[in-house]
């Protein structure tokens, strides 16, 4: 329960220390991307959601069904696009926001505790490298995960908790990718780095949690979500290491 405040609390402090460290540009960066990569993955999960629709209605005749059962079919299709978008769209923009993210987690360790690093060119190329290769392993386990869930939404009475365990695994593995900057500073290797996601699951997932939920506020969300997520998780993930000195 610690933790659990103690993640509020780093959200609630982000914006204050984003302005102070004159970060608000970051708002920007990170929102032209999102916007970006959200416009192109609109366009494909409406045309899949559409197609997968089709299919199932020439095999099932869904649309001589009455209504409320139409109704949930095509609601457990429009949810498990959902979440298949948000799986695809979060990999391509943390990727693409690894050298931003690294940059900022940094700066907020200087701000906070004072720590300056000192990194040649070939080492920042090296966290940002690894940056990309943690989302990348992140993605694969949670499309293998999420897979095994989607298939509960076949079993009557149970499907409608996929969205659930969707949103809870999702939320789970994106903190780690805005963590592992932080871990990798630290001299976390990434067996090291794993364990320490799994030994504080709770808290970070619940971290993710939130990021999600700001990041789907309709366009505000996808500015302000980012930038506000790594200063927040960069700052909690500090203290809990300091916890466990």
């Amino acid at each position: 329960m610690r933790n659990l405040k103690l993640v509020i609390d780093e959200y609630y402090e982000a914006p204050k220390l984003i302005k102070e460290m004159k970060l608000t540009w970051g708002y920007f960066l990170g929102g032209a991307i999102g916007l970006i990569i959200l416009i192109f993955f609109y366009w494909i999960s409406g045309y899949f959601g559409d197609w997968i629709f089709e299919k199932l209605n020439q095999i099932f005749k869904i649309n001589e069904y009455v209504s409320i059962v139409r109704g949930v079919i095509i609601f457990i299709i429009r949810v498990v696009m959902i979440g298949i978008e948000y799986l695809f769209f979060k990999a391509v923009l943390l990727t693409l926001l690894a050298p931003f993210f690294s940059y900022i987690s940094e700066k907020v360790e200087t701000e906070i505790y004072g720590i300056k690093y000192s990194f040649t060119l070939k080492e920042n190329i090296g966290f940002i490298l690894r940056g990309v290769k943690i989302a990348g392993k992140s993605l694969l386990k949670e499309i293998v995960i999420t897979l095994l869930v989607i298939l509960l939404s076949f079993i009557p009475g149970v499907n409608f908790v996929v969205p659930i365990l969707i949103f809870i695994v999702q939320s789970y593995f994106i903190s780690y990718n805005f963590i592992d900057y932080t871990l990798e500073r630290h001299k976390y290797g990434e067996k090291e780095s794993i364990q320490f996601m799994k030994k504080n699951r709770v808290a970070f997932t619940f971290a993710g949690a939130i990021f999600t939920f700001i990041y789907f506020i309709p366009i505000v969300g996808i500015i302000v979500g980012p930038l506000l997520a790594i200063v927040a998780l960069t700052n909690l993930t500090l203290k809990i290491i300091k916890q466990n000195l």
